[in-house]
């Protein structure tokens, strides 16, 4: 065994020759460490879909090189956006029925445990489906960004992101489906008052209740089973806790300009205004052929928030079937609460099922003390020796998706990141690490945080600005950020811990910079 230390971050060897391997881990997609059985799908899933060897460390998963798989034949023949919406997304959807929808009450605590090794080859063959376009949907838009930095110089690569923008995609529709939802409350006048008193719990007595959960219910039908991000099974989701989104219902019920549809509005001027700007800086050929590029992308939002969503709602949907685990494991006394299945490894689920006169219960809770110190503990990006060149096949994702290679500033009162949403705000930093804390952010305030994900839209039309750690310029939260019209800077790598809570900053989304002005 070989222990060594990086920035406080203990790490204990197993192996010798890993300490001598670079290992990397992805803080966009799992911004937070994991508890054991989560760690396990995700290293089936880096194994096996992404061909990489990983380990995990304080509850982090790293990984050597991991790259998306090419694209198959039939992808190259039909075409990735029909491949997608006609094969992918049907598969998936079935998927996510089945692995919710098998009645996992009436097998008994060993056979779901013995299941679990399949149920996670479930998981991860669904996950394939969307990881397997990637290289196909979004190497044309790599090569028209390139084309617009090389012709429109340096905000290039923000006029084509901003024309992107405006397509259906389901992350928009999630949104109008959360608007809807805040007009409905709106026209009940006991269940509206019910929201704003913050007496959220008990609504189906209040007249106009039993209507208006009705059609939350049909909501969370459709989009409540997405995690709160990836990596993050072991969080509840909207379908089983309500809280969250009857707080977005709420703060919508306070201010009628945060609707979906002002945001749309928004991002629709933004790209015409970008279009204008661009044909007349580009003529002739030139302009032909950025309109030939242009078309030939224009279903990347889409596929990249139907990707989003759908690896989400994977995620969330294998909480039902460790749910229904911890259920059995709770009735034998050996854990304290259903969710506590995520805190032990697969062969302890198999073990915890077959002699359930042993509780657990104090080794989850040494787990999930663990846990908790982690996620205040910085995680570094590389373990080991400094990384190599990446491989050239992957340079355009990880600057433009991952947003790697940001300069840091030498001014310790300017944070540098991508440039990924036009504009200017200042305003209050309001750190943000979850979802559930999104009832601190107020209109006009920035939202700070690691990463976001598809459930953490609605935040947008609250915040007159975005600051991310982690991300390029066609990452999920540049996206989002331009659909709402407002500025963002994403891959500041350092912005939720340089910016103090509460200070007062100013985020440039052209210039790619964020100032403190004050604490």
């Amino acid at each position: 065994m070989v222990q060594s230390v990086t920035d406080d971050f203990e790490i204990v060897w197993k192996d010798p020759a890993d300490a001598a391997i670079t290992w990397k881990r992805d803080p966009m997609h799992f911004p937070r460490p994991a508890p054991p059985l989560t760690l396990a799908a995700l290293a089936r899933l880096t194994e096996d879909v992404f061909g990489s060897k990983c380990v995990g460390v304080n509850g982090f998963l790293y990984d050597i090189n991991a790259a998306p798989p090419p694209p198959t034949p039939d992808i190259i023949e039909r075409g990735v956006f029909t491949v997608w919406e006609e094969d992918y997304v049907p598969r998936i959807k079935e998927a996510c029925r089945r692995i919710r929808g098998t009645n996992y009450e009436a097998m008994s605590a060993v056979e779901l445990a013995d299941s679990l090794d399949s149920l996670i080859q479930d998981t991860v063959d669904t996950f394939r489906y969307t990881m397997t376009p990637v290289f196909a949907f979004m190497g044309p838009t790599f090569a028209l960004v390139d084309f617009a930095e090389r012709e429109l110089g340096a905000d290039g690569s923000q006029l084509l992101a901003t024309l992107l923008q405006g397509a259906e995609n389901s992350t928009a529709a999630a949104g109008e489906g959360l608007d809807e939802l805040a007009q409905t409350a709106a026209s009940l006048p006991e269940v509206a008052k019910a929201l704003r008193d913050g007496r959220r719990d008990n609504l189906e007595p209040v007249s106009g209740g039993k209507d208006f959960l009705a059609q939350l219910q049909r909501y969370l039908d459709e989009y409540g089973w997405r995690a709160e991000s990836w990596g993050l099974p072991h969080i509840p989701t909207w379908a089983e806790d309500h809280s969250v989104p009857l707080m977005l219902i709420s703060r919508y019920l306070a201010d009628e300009n945060l609707s979906q549809a002002a945001a749309i509005q928004r991002s629709r001027d933004q790209r015409d205004e970008a279009m204008r700007e661009v044909e007349s800086r580009l003529s002739g050929d030139k302009l032909a052929e950025f309109r030939d590029r242009l078309a030939a992308c224009a279903g990347h939002v889409s596929i990249s928030e139907g990707r989003a969503r759908w690896q989400l709602t994977i995620i969330g949907s294998f909480r039902v079937p460790a749910l229904a685990l911890g259920r059995k494991l709770v009735e034998a006394g050996v854990v304290g609460e259903p969710n506590d299945a995520f805190f032990l490894s697969v062969e302890e689920l198999k073990e915890a099922a077959r002699n359930p006169s042993r509780s657990e219960k104090s080794l989850i809770a040494g787990r999930k003390a663990d846990l908790a110190r982690w996620e205040r503990q910085p995680a570094p990006i590389f373990l080991g020796p400094p990384p190599a060149e990446p491989p050239a096949e992957m340079h355009a994702i990880l600057t433009k998706f991952f947003g790697v290679g940001v300069t840091p500033s030498t001014d310790e009162k300017v944070i540098n990141g991508n440039a990924a949403s036009r504009g200017v705000a200042r305003g209050r930093a309001r750190i943000i690490h979850e979802i559930s804390e999104g009832d601190k952010l107020q209109k006009g305030e920035i939202l700070v945080c690691t990463t976001t994900a598809p459930p953490w839209t609605p935040l947008f039309a609250i915040a007159a600005g975005v600051v991310t750690d982690t991300g390029g310029i066609l990452c999920h939260s540049a996206i989002c950020a331009r659909e709402y019209g407002i500025p963002c800077v994403v891959g500041t790598q350092v912005g939720t811990s340089q910016i103090p809570d509460g200070a007062t900053i100013t985020v440039d989304g052209e210039k790619g910079t964020v100032r403190i002005e004050s604490d």
